[in-house]
């Protein structure tokens, strides 16, 4: 009986996605009580995250997990949902993080060894540990360490200098921790909530 060995040749890409956290959940009750909420952001959206999977065309394979409660995350619940993760991805993937998912990558990878090769970090508009327009809780980091330096591979920045929700400094405390990483400063007056990413299509198949 023939015997047949599949290895998959596509670049795996593993977006992890933004959210919001909060130190209690009285304060997040109240967020929910305040927030103003706009007609725009309960439509239909098609955001470069769902249309990356098609821009980078069929040598890819975008992969994009549901991180735990997303509007009141715990670091401790997305860890162990990225771990689980780690254990069906290749060798040599790129992963992505935007916004809160970008300081979680810097966070998980300071910390722990992740199970496979990475062949580089992406991370958009990540925070550091300001929290004057939010709390970061248990997400925040006060240095990179040496094995996110090793583990992480090529590291690419991109921040908004007119971002309206991370700002500019955040990417200026990184510089500080990582200064041969790749920084990347555009516009981003939507905080990088947009249709299109052409520059981090670039980016990813310039790897």
């Amino acid at each position: 009986m023939e015997t047949f060995c599949y290895t998959t040749t596509m670049k795996q890409v593993i977006v992890i996605h933004g959210g919001t956290t909060f130190s209690d959940y009285e304060k997040f009750l109240n967020d929910l009580r305040t927030k103003k909420v706009r007609i725009e952001r309960l439509q239909a959206f098609s955001s470069w995250k769902e249309s990356l999977q098609g821009n980078l065309g069929p040598d890819y394979q975008v992969l994009m997990p549901a991180m735990p409660n997303k509007t009141n995350a715990k670091y401790s619940e997305w860890k162990l949902w990225f771990e689980r993760i780690g254990e069906v991805i290749d060798d040599n993937c790129i992963l992505i993080g935007h916004s809160l998912g970008g300081i979680f990558l810097a966070k998980y990878l300071s910390e722990n060894r992740f199970p496979k090769t990475i062949k580089a970090t992406i991370l958009i508009a990540a925070p550091f540990n300001d929290e004057v327009d939010e709390d970061l809780t248990d997400f925040k980091i006060d240095a990179i360490s040496d094995l996110f330096r090793e583990q992480a591979s090529r590291v690419v920045f991109f921040n908004g200098l007119d971002d309206p929700v991370i700002a500019i400094k955040e990417r200026d405390k990184f510089q500080h921790e990582l200064p041969t990483a790749e920084f990347r400063t555009i516009s981003a007056p939507d905080h990088f909530v947009r249709a299109e990413f052409p520059e981090l299509i670039n980016t990813i198949k310039s790897l």
